[in-house]
This record gives C-alpha cells, structure tokens and sequence, in this order.
C-alpha cells in the first residue's frame, strides 16, 4: 500500500521522538515528548561545559546570543517583538512575575475563574495574604458557557485584573480571550493569561489576544526541557508590571539602577544554557521540522476524534465541551477515582494524567498530540471503554463503592503497550 505525504511525514516525526513508541503517550498537559534534535542540543552543551569549562572568554555574551535566539524563536511562533519575552523558568515564574509586578493595594480586587491552575491560584493569595486584595472567583461549569458575561457581572470599582488561562487545564477549553481583552479593554482592567497548556497545542497570537501579560512553559506542548518557559508583557505596560526582583548586571556604574532594556528586565537570573539550547532545538523542531499549522491542526483533529469516541459511551463521563477544545480531552469513569484511571490505563500501554485542585473537578485527562496515531488514539478509546465496563461489573456487585488508587507499593507491576483496538 502507498503512504500518504502526512503518513510518511509522521512516521519520519516520531521516529524523533523514542518515547511515543515506549507508551501511547497522551500526556503533553504535564510533560510533552523529548525529540532527539532537543535531547542532542543539551547533551551537546553540557559536554561543552564539561569539557572545555563553563567560564571560559565570551562565555556569556554567548549565552546572551543563545537566549535571544529563544526570544526571536517565540516572537516567530507566537507574534509580537523578541523584546517583548523574558525568559523563565516555568509558568508559574512568569505569573509571579506579572503579577508581583503590580502596585497593589488593600482592597484591589482580581478576577480569576474557578478551572484555574494552583500555579495561578498560589500567587493570587500570597498577594491577598501580603496586600489584602481580594480574589473573586467566576463560577464557569466546564468553561463552554458565556466566560466573558460571567467574569463582567463581577466586574467592581476595585477590579484591577483579570487573570486566567487560554486553555482550561482540567476541561480542555480554549478560552475566547479576545472576548475577554475586550471586556478588560472598557473597563480599564488589566489582563493576564497562564499559557501553559496552549503554547504548543493551539494556535496563538499574543497580541491578538489582547493579554497584557502570557506565560509560556517550555516543557509540555512545546517538548522543552523542564525548567524553561518565558513570559511576554506588551512594551507599552512596562510601565505597569515594574520589575519584581533585580539580578546581577541590571545596575550602573555609578550608582543608579538601571533596567535591563526590553522584558529582559524581568528575568529573575542566570538560565541553564543546556536548558535553553534544549528549548531553542524544540521551537526550532516545531516551526521547521514539523510545521506549526500542521502540529496545531492535528491536534485539534485527533483530541475531537477521541472526544466523540468517548461522548456517549457508557459507563464515561466526558468534561470536555465539544467544539470547544483542542488536544485536552477530559473525563471519568464514574465508580473509578480519576488517579485510579490513569494508573490502569498506565498498566494498558497509556500514559495520561489525573488532575485535582479545588475548586475545580478531579478529572482523568488525555493529551492528545500531533504525534499520535489515529490507531492509538481509537485503541485509547477502546482500553477506556474496556475498563469502564470492567469498573461498573465489579461496582454491580460490590454495591457501587468507588474504586480509589491503591498505595505506590501495591501498584509495582509489569508495563504493557499499547494493542490494536
């Protein structure tokens, strides 16, 4: 049988990426798949380092040459000006930034939602703590609603930002922003967005977005190291997001504090130069090797497949809105708890993840990525399906008491992969 161009083309992918093979790995949310291009670049640095030494002459104008190739990277993948990124270590490094950088007051009031990340929620109360501002929390069910109508009915005097995420962790919505910048827009409110689990997924366009403030993690879709990410804050509101904490070199000789020019000014240290040629490799790889459009399309293609595989099946419960989602798909199986799911399904070939923070619900959740097959993403449907069924037979007969993971001793068995459906 003759191959298609996008059947070569993704066998040739994967064969850059060994850990898709190891599992069906559904579980970019967390930690996206390493390519062999990526995992080279910090191998290569670090022998550098080894070998040659790391403070050597030109050693860091170096790693500045390197850092604003990751800038101009991310300005080509996302839009806006290479001086508008700074680079950090995670997301949650660049919502401390943005948000740390404000001139709170008693009394100043921020709008979250209540499907947000503890990386989002953490920094929130550590200024309610400190300033005393006050969270107030938008109450959006699964986030496929009117977001921009429920965050603008608690709109007040005292709102001062609006701050959440593109793409709902524990749900899979790709949330309206430029609804919601509009909405920030007439009432003179700042905007901040955690992009952690859009960057790399799903198409974005920062400025089009209207965030005044986007935070990047490298490690998920992206396929990054950990430890890297970046943060972009427009150019005209440095003047409101002031730098939070200062690093060696952002002085002047004589005296005078003096910020680094551009976003830069927000970079809290040195970065781990094996980590951002390793970051530099996978937005290299994504735009050129595999192609942004085709990675962001096929991820919405194949997490749509597996959503209408699981819509409807029995014994499952889907949380993913449809038509509303990108490579997220999350849901449970009723008389199984979501850690429990994503165990079993280890011990089947597939690596997901369960999330659970308060407010928002306890889900199992597939990532769903340009990487994976349509066979996998079927075969996925069909183990869950197969549990689901497995679950509600032994819940029929023990009296439907709900099956909750069992200890990390008990759980030491043999991996399988992933069969045919």
């Amino acid at each position: 049988m003759v191959k298609d161009a996008d059947t070569r083309k993704l066998e040739r992918l994967r064969a850059q990426l060994p850990a898709v093979t190891a599992t069906g790995y559904f579980n970019a949310g967390t930690n996206g798949p390493i390519a062999r291009v990526v995992h080279d670049a910090i191998v290569r640095k670090a022998e550098q380092e080894l070998n040659e030494g790391r403070i050597v002459p030109g050693v860091y104008q170096d790693h500045a040459v390197q850092a604003d190739k990751v800038r101009a990277l991310l300005a080509r993948l996302l839009g806006g000006n290479s001086e508008e990124y700074a680079l950090t270590q995670s997301t949650n490094d660049g919502l401390n930034i943005a948000l740390n950088g404000l001139d709170w007051s008693s009394g100043d009031e921020v709008i979250t939602t209540s499907l947000e990340h503890p990386c989002l929620y953490m920094p929130l109360a550590l200024l309610s703590h400190r300033y005393g501002i006050r969270i107030r929390i938008a109450e959006i069910g699964d986030g496929a609603g009117d977001i921009a109508g429920v965050i603008s009915r608690l709109i007040s005097p005292n709102t001062r930002v609006i701050a959440l995420s593109h793409v709902l962790w524990s749900s899979g919505v790709v949330v309206d922003l430029p609804a919601i910048s509009a909405l920030a827009r007439e009432n003179d409110l700042l905007l901040v967005v955690d992009g952690a689990q859009s960057v790399g997924q799903v198409a974005v366009d920062i400025p089009a977005t209207g965030a005044d403030a986007y935070t990047i993690s490298g490690q998920k879709w992206l396929g990054g190291p950990e430890g890297t990410g970046a943060v972009f804050i427009r150019r005209d509101r440095f003047v409101d997001f002031a730098p939070s904490s200062v690093r060696y070199g952002q002085y002047d000789p004589t005296g005078f504090f003096l910020p680094a020019p551009g976003a830069r000014r927000y970079e809290m240290g040195e970065c781990n130069p094996a980590a951002v040629e390793g970051l530099k490799a996978a937005i290299t790889f994504l735009l050129e090797d595999v192609g942004a459009d085709w990675a962001f399309a096929r991820s919405g293609q194949l997490g749509a497949r597996l959503l209408k595989r699981l819509s409807g099946m029995d014994g499952v419960t889907v949380h993913s809105p449809k038509g509303r989602i990108g490579g997220l798909v999350c849901f449970n199986i009723p008389d199984l708890d979501p850690a429990a799911v994503a165990d079993k399904l280890y011990d089947k070939g597939f690596t997901i993840r369960y999330v659970a923070a308060p407010p928002g619900p306890a889900v199992a959740r597939a990532s769903v990525g340009w990487w994976n097959t349509e066979e996998e993403v079927d075969t996925l449907a069909s183990a869950i399906s197969n549990l689901a069924t497995a679950i509600h037979s032994d819940a029929t007969r023990n009296g439907h008491q709900k099956e909750t993971l069992p200890s990390a001793n008990a759980r030491k068995k043999s991996r399988k992969l992933p069969t045919k459906a």
